[in-house]
């Protein structure tokens, strides 16, 4: 059931809310400035992440404007995008399970997918559904350089288990991968040594299994907040920056210039004072997570506080402009974790909706 999905051609004030609002014209200049930057200047592939942008319409756009194909965080997520009809996708965590191994290598033989892998007992696990299915996997292997999440440790590690992938009849070593999310909390000179030294140890790596005589294709990393500094190092083979194309308040935070294309139109629904408006969008609607969302246009606030339903704007002058039924517009603290929260994406060109998007790898399905 869709809110707006009849509302094609009326202004974005007429939506129905509170909606998530993507303006298409915005999101496409930021997807051209990417796909230039990472493509065209410094010659790398461009493999959008679309954790947090869902809509498989958006990867087909990112596909039109020149990447190769799209990063996806879980099965679901690459499921979705292959019945929608996007090719290529690399999955960049490790799928596990017996079950779902089996839709891993099912998925494999209806399009190009890639799976990551950190350990020999994943890789043999993911052999055997492979070979039961009849169907070759390719893989990239997951380096810790530094997140200290999931991967295997750089070198002599990584070696080994690449040695041990290519003896493995239902899989095919494609690569490396790496994700140096821990240097977010960096800035400057800082950061940029912290991504020196991440990307370093994922090239180092890739060089050692080649002298070895293991092909290494694909050396694959870097996110929205870290591609500008880590593009221009030698030995990346394709950036996954995807969530650049909305940027919101915490990619701004990590160095990204990009315009706000993503937002959430909340309606006014209460006026208990002068200095407090009532929206009807909470953390249900608008994530806090990595910070709060910022409503535009209501002049200076003392303090935003989001229940489940409603947004409780406190307003540093008293004022009347903001009146029930009137709407607030926001700029999502993080677009990653207010994707997921809704069913729909509301595209509008020149301030009239043009499109509803449905966004079905948003569930916490992996």
């Amino acid at each position: 059931m869709s809110a707006n999905k009849d509302a094609i051609g009326l202004p974005l004030a007429q939506l129905e809310t509170p909606a998530l609002c993507l303006d298409l014209d915005a999101y496409r200049r930021n997807v051209k400035r990417m796909a230039g930057y990472i493509t065209a200047k410094h010659g790398l592939a461009w493999r959008p992440h679309m954790k947090g942008q869902k809509a498989p319409p958006l990867a087909k756009e990112a596909v039109a404007a020149g990447a190769i194909g799209v990063t996806c965080a879980t099965l679901y997520e690459a499921e979705a995008m292959v019945a929608a009809g996007v090719g290529n996708v690399l999955i960049a965590n490790q799928v596990a399970g017996e079950r779902k191994l089996r839709r891993l290598a099912r998925l494999a033989g209806k399009a190009p997918i890639i799976a990551a892998t950190d350990s020999e007992d994943h890789a043999r696990a993911m052999n055997a559904a492979a070979e039961a299915e009849g169907v070759k996997v390719h893989v990239l292997i997951e380096v810790d350089v530094g997140m200290n999440r999931c991967g295997i440790a750089p070198g002599e590690p990584t070696v080994a288990l690449a040695k041990t992938i290519t003896t493995l009849p239902g899989l095919h070593l494609s690569g490396l991968m790496g994700w140096e999310g821990h240097v977010l909390a960096y800035e400057g000179d800082a950061k940029q040594e912290q991504i020196s030294g991440s990307i370093g140890r994922l090239t180092e790596t890739a060089g050692m299994c080649r002298a070895r005589g293991i092909p290494i294709e694909i050396v694959s990393a870097s996110g929205s907040g870290t591609f500008r500094m880590s593009a221009p190092l030698s030995g990346l083979t394709e950036v996954q920056a995807g969530g650049g194309v909305f940027s919101d308040l915490s990619y701004e935070k990590w160095g990204l210039d990009h315009e706000f294309a993503l937002t959430i139109l909340t309606r006014v629904v209460s006026r208990p004072s002068a200095t407090r408006i009532i929206v009807d969008g909470g953390f249900k609607t608008m994530s806090v997570q990595h910070g709060q969302p910022k409503p535009l246009g209501v002049g200076p606030i003392k303090s935003l506080v989001l229940s489940a339903e409603h947004g409780n704007i406190e307003v540093a002058e008293a004022d009347d402009r903001h009146r029930v039924g009137d709407t607030v517009t926001f700029i999502p603290g993080y677009t990653d974790s207010t994707v997921c929260l809704h069913d729909e994406m509301c595209v509008l060109s020149d301030g009239v909706l043009v499109d509803v998007w449905a966004i079905p790898g948003r569930t916490g399905r992996r």
